[in-house]
């Protein structure tokens, strides 16, 4: 085994902790039972640590424990390692503290980097307690930012989906992001504190020229419940803001202008049709974050500056990676076909009633 480990290129799991339950013991049981020879274990605690290290070591005995004063979020936590960690050799491996990989997932995840040429590669993310029920195989992406999770709620895992493919982004519960590129470009955006540092940070290697790849054969089950862990978050308000920000700094400059009246009579359509279908607060929250982006426009176009030198692509490259249309009709549609036709039928009425509001928004976003 230790011929194996020299050879091994060195990884280094990222793992930013903060409060977690019980089922913690299964995410350091996924990382203790990892297969890869060269691996070294980097735990970032946020937040009231408790007993937390002495449980963290107990579990991993070599792993290195550091604190992180406040909670500034995943992605400016995580990017600690750029500081504590020397080099660009080798691959980082991010993790949050609700993922439990399955013993094979890193090995598989870096031969499949070097195998595709890729730049990030993340695994198939599956439900923590119905591992037989998929959550996540990458995202798609549009141009307004918007997220199409791929898959439809509740959909059980038959290997149709396990086909190594290129994905505009990748979930940060887990990605192997290689060093020299989490260096080149930064690391997270450090103002993105929770929700899209991962559609950021992949839209950004897209411009570098960097592959972005799903690895199906490479699992873990994920908990997933932001929500419910940190109640105290605004988080349609920071999933609206931050995917402005994202459109505002890294769609091309040429196309900005005209991006920036179609995201706005997008965004005004969402609010219409949120009204009509429950989801006023979705709606209010794209409408502040687009008013928003007014008063930021200093630091917006300080940070299209400081990005500029990385944008290696041409901007209509990364577009065709994009999707076409709305991914949220895309996800709507999805989900709404994915119904037992008993709870289709019972809506019917309600759709009647709503129909001509809702189709004007929807056609807005099908433009």
């Amino acid at each position: 085994m230790e011929p194996a480990g020299q050879l091994a290129p060195p990884v280094v799991a990222v793992m930013v902790v903060h409060e977690p339950g019980e089922w913690f013991d299964q995410t350091l049981a996924g990382l203790a039972t990892q297969e890869y020879a060269n691996l070294k274990i980097l735990v970032l605690v946020v937040g009231d640590a408790g007993d937390l290290p002495d449980r963290i070591r107990a579990a991993l005995p070599r792993a290195f424990v550091r604190a992180v004063d406040g909670n500034p979020g995943f992605g400016p936590a995580a990017n600690e390692v750029l500081r504590l960690v020397e080099g660009e050799n080798g691959f980082f491996c991010f993790l949050h503290d609700d993922v439990a990989m399955d013993p094979d997932a890193i090995r598989l995840l870096v031969e499949e980097l070097y195998r595709s040429n890729a730049g990030i590669v993340g695994p198939k993310l599956v439900e923590w307690d119905r591992p037989g029920v998929l959550q996540h195989v990458g995202f798609g992406v549009d141009r307004y930012g918007e997220t199409d999770p791929i898959v439809e709620p509740g959909e059980t895992d038959q290997e149709q989906h396990d086909a190594v493919r290129d994905v505009f982004a990748l979930p940060s519960a887990c990605m192997l992001v290689r060093a020299d590129l989490f260096r080149t470009l930064g690391g997270f955006d450090p103002d993105v504190s929770f929700h899209g540092e991962d559609v950021d940070l992949c839209w950004r290697a897209h411009h570098s020229g960097a592959r972005v790849v799903v690895v199906p054969s490479a699992r873990a089950r994920h908990l997933e419940s932001l929500p419910e862990r940190r109640p105290d978050l605004p988080h349609e308000t920071l999933r609206a803001r931050h995917r402005m920000r994202m459109v505002a700094t890294l769609s091309g400059a040429r196309r900005l202008p005209l991006l920036s009246i179609e995201l706005t009579l997008v965004t005004l359509a969402q609010f219409v049709v949120g009204l009509f279908s429950g989801h006023a607060a979705r709606g209010w929250a794209g409408l502040r974050a687009l008013v928003g982006l007014v008063p930021r426009t200093p630091r917006l176009l300080a940070r299209r500056r400081s990005l500029s030198a990385g944008r290696l692509v041409p901007d209509r490259e990364v577009i065709g990676l994009q999707m076409r249309g709305s991914a949220r009709v895309t996800a709507h549609l999805r989900a709404r076909d994915a119904r037992p036709d008993s709870t289709r039928s019972g809506n019917k009425a309600w759709r009647e009633r709503s129909g001509a509001s809702a189709a004007l928004g929807w056609c807005c976003l099908l433009l």
